[in-house]
Order: C-alpha cells, then sequence, then structure tokens
C-alpha cells in the first residue's frame, strides 16, 4: 500500500506533510485492498511494530482511506533499546523504527557481528538498505572487516554484495571498499572489463577503467 501523513490541521494551511512509504499490506490490520473498493467504509487500520503501532481512522473516498492518523510508541521497545546504548529516542524516531522494522532482535544480532558506530540516527538508514548480520559477517569473511556502520551503509547502498565482490575477485582484482563502491557506483563489470580489452586498453587496474567510466573513453 501507499502511506501517507502530515501533521496538524489538513483542512487548513497550518499543516506539513511529514512523509510517505510503500509498505506490504499483510503488515495492517482492519484494512485489505478490497476494503478500498467500498466508498464511505469506515476503517480502523493498524500497524502493529515493536517500536510502537500506527493507526488510521477513517473513511474510505475515491480508493483511499483517509482519516486521522496517530502513533503510540512502545514504552517497552524504548527501555529495551536504552538499555543497549542508543538514547534520543524520540516519537518520530520511533516512527522510523515502525516504518522500516527495527527491532531488538536485529539491533542485538548487528551487536553480535561487531558493528561499530551504531546510533539511533543511522539505525534506520541500516534497516532500510536490509544491513544484517549475515551480511556483515559474509563481507568480513572475505576480507572487509571493516564494520562501521556508515561503511557498511555506503557499500549497501551501492548495491555491494559478497557475490560481487567473488565476481570482481575472479577478475584478478583486489579490491578495497572504495573501490568496490566506484566498481559498482560506475557499473564496472567482467563483460566491461573485456571490452575495454578488447578495445586495447593495456594496464587495467581499478583506478584506470574508474578513469575509462569518468571521462567516456568507452564511448
Amino acid at each position: 500500500m501507499e502511506f501517507s501523513w502530515d501533521r496538524g490541521d489538513c483542512a487548513g494551511r497550518d499543516h506539513c506533510h511529514e512523509g510517505n512509504s510503500d509498505m506490504p499490506w499483510n503488515k495492517w490490520t482492519g484494512i485489505a485492498p478490497e476494503d478500498l473498493q467500498r466508498e464511505g467504509a469506515t476503517l480502523d487500520a493498524r500497524m502493529k511494530a515493536e517500536a510502537g503501532e500506527m493507526r488510521c481512522v477513517g473513511k474510505v473516498h475515491d480508493g483511499a482511506l483517509q482519516g486521522s492518523y496517530s502513533f503510540t510508541p512502545n514504552a517497552d521497545f524504548t527501555k529495551r533499546m536504552e538499555a543497549m546504548g542508543f538514547d534520543d529516542l524520540t516519537s518520530d524516531r520511533l516512527q522510523g523504527y515502525a516504518l522500516v522494522d527495527v527491532t531488538t532482535e536485529w539491533v542485538k544480532g548487528m551487536k553480535d557481528a561487531r558493528v561499530s558506530d551504531m546510533t539511533a540516527e543511522n539505525l534506520m538508514g541500516l534497516r532500510a538498505l536490509k544491513v544484517d548480520a549475515d551480511y556483515v559477517r559474509a563481507m568480513a569473511d572475505l576480507g572487509y572487516p571493516e564494520l562501521a556502520a556508515g561503511k557498511l551503509t555506503g557499500m549497501k547502498a551501492v548495491g555491494v554484495t559478497p557475490e560481487k565482490v567473488r565476481a570482481v575477485r575472479a577478475m584478478g582484482f583486489s579490491p578495497t571498499q572504495e573501490e568496490l563502491i566506484q566498481m559498482s557506483v560506475f557499473k564496472i563489470d567482467a563483460p566491461f572489463v573485456e571490452r575495454m580489452k578488447a578495445r586495447g586498453f593495456k594496464n587495467l587496474t581499478i583506478a584506470r577503467l574508474v578513469q575509462i567510466k569518468v571521462f567516456k573513453l568507452d564511448e
């Protein structure tokens, strides 16, 4: 479903748009896709996450549920997070955690995997990008033990995966984390390398391949 919310008096001018998100239908109770075909139906839609509960009570109009939205934080979740060293857990932040399903089990798994520099602020980005303990350990096993949250986010955001690392190494390269990110950003893969070799480029290092992409020498 497409989910959006505003803060303030939506009927007047004194309000601001807070955000929107795509969410699976099965996360919600009290609403189903067919309900949106029932013009005028009154619904009480709820999405319960460990961080708290989202709720929208309203009526269906023109294929959408429109009504009053609220978020109720889970005090027990907040206490568990604070016990693990995370503070500044505002209601807005907890709502963000609910959106991307930040759970204490996932946080504990990341801590057990020795991810460093995790903060209340960057947890949401890590979770939204689906960085989990399995990904962290797989990258560490491949020789990338730099497990800072920012580094992991940077790699996952551009699509660096253990499979891509193996593919790059199969080409004869031993990339650093920064080089992995560059190769993913510029879409440097085995077919591209072979094309550049066929074009007569010699001594193709990762830095040279990046230059070829940046200066469009492959065109």
